[in-house]
């Protein structure tokens, strides 16, 4: 059997804004999404390259039986790199369990891969995300977590010693609108003390015998968005406020500060329809009658059922070549030792669309820290 941890650490963003998000994730557990599923095999192909030395081909399948994708194989390579500049000489572990007691008993999880350098008393930690949605690695809470349950098991002690330095990298190679790919914040433990009093405060929140809901930017994707009533209410004030009448002709400012509140309506709206859309799937499998939907099948996508040697070798006896032929990426390219001269001469940069993005708090200190204030 299988333990979840009431307070994840993949959670932690969750949790430490409502405390009741910890009773919804328990009371109602989700599936896997086909996104988690792609995501559990790409760490998988990851780590059996970092801890084996084995790089699984496009094309295998996956413990889950998820099929490898060339991005899988790409963000192997990647990682594979990462942790060969970061960690050189460092002894590894990779997908290791750890207990975080000091947020909660009930509080642990499994970093993707850490290591410690007894000599400089210096932690690395890296996590792999496969999603599109960007993650920032600026005090990332889920990291600060992997931290302190790795402080607690290498130092056994109840404080948290100040002299240690700290980088978190994550990794994250389909995330296009924002950032680089790798992405890695230094600290120091002593500045991590706030944010650890700030989860445990809400570790304790979450135990109490009626915890409060609180909307917050996570509830789009809180598994009992569903069943919220604080949602629920504040879903419907939001929606009369958006059919409210308001002046055409405003300031910047003032156009600026509804689009904000807005937008966070928009949010909570979102939350609340994408959770009764999942019960009402769920009601119509059950065989429930439910008023205005049905089911419908979506057409399914044909896939080869035998390993790609034994289908060339079928289209060879038929007259037909069922081999796939591409070029590699520039990316591809620069590892296996292509001059930057020569792949800046014949590639391109694509930038990105620009994209209107909701300024905060932390935003704004990772740029006063970058310059030096």
């Amino acid at each position: 059997m299988v333990l979840h941890s009431f307070f994840p650490p993949s959670g932690a963003s969750a949790w430490s804004a409502c405390a009741l998000w910890p009773s919804m994730n328990a009371l109602f557990p989700q599936d896997d999404s086909p996104e988690s599923i792609e995501g559990t095999a790409a760490h998988w192909v990851s780590t059996e390259l970092v801890a084996l030395g084995v790089l699984h081909a496009e094309g295998t399948v996956a413990p889950n039986g998820s099929i490898v994708t060339g991005e899988m194989v790409e963000c192997a390579e990647m990682v594979r790199e990462v942790v060969r500049r970061r960690m050189a000489g460092m002894k590894l572990n990779i997908e290791t369990a750890i207990a975080i007691t000091r947020i909660h008993p009930e509080c642990f999880g499994t970093p993707d891969i850490w290591a410690r350098s007894g000599a400089s008393r210096h932690i690395e930690i890296v996590d792999i995300k496969f999603g599109h949605g960007f993650v920032d690695e600026w005090f990332n809470l889920q990291g600060l977590l992997y931290l302190a349950g790795i402080l607690e098991r290498e130092f056994n002690v109840d404080s948290f010693p100040n002299d240690i330095t700290v980088s978190f990298t994550i990794v994250q190679p389909r995330c296009f609108h924002r950032g680089e790919p790798v992405r890695t914040h230094n600290f120091t433990v002593k500045e991590i003390v706030p944010y650890m009093l700030k989860l445990r405060d809400a570790a304790a929140a979450a135990k109490l015998p009626n915890p409060v809901a609180t909307t917050n930017p996570e509830c789009e994707h809180c598994p009992g968005r569903h069943a919220c009533s604080a949602l629920q209410k504040a879903a419907y004030h939001d929606a009369e406020f958006a059919d409210a009448r308001h002046p055409y002709n405003i300031t910047p400012q003032a156009a600026a500060r509804e689009l904000r509140m807005l937008e966070r309506a928009y949010e909570r709206l979102g939350a609340r329809v994408d959770g009764l859309r999942e019960l009402t799937l769920a009601n119509l499998r059950r065989g429930e009658s439910v008023p205005h939907y049905r089911l419908e099948s979506g057409k399914g996508k044909a896939q080869w059922k035998v390993d790609d040697a034994q289908l060339i070798t079928i289209g060879q006896l038929l007259g037909k070549d069922l081999s796939k032929r591409s070029v590699i990426t520039p990316a591809q390219a620069k590892k296996i030792g292509i001059d930057d001269s020569v792949i800046s001469a014949y590639s391109q940069i694509i930038p990105g669309s620009q994209k209107l993005v909701m300024q905060n708090n932390s935003e704004l200190r990772k740029v006063f820290s970058l310059n030096g204030e």
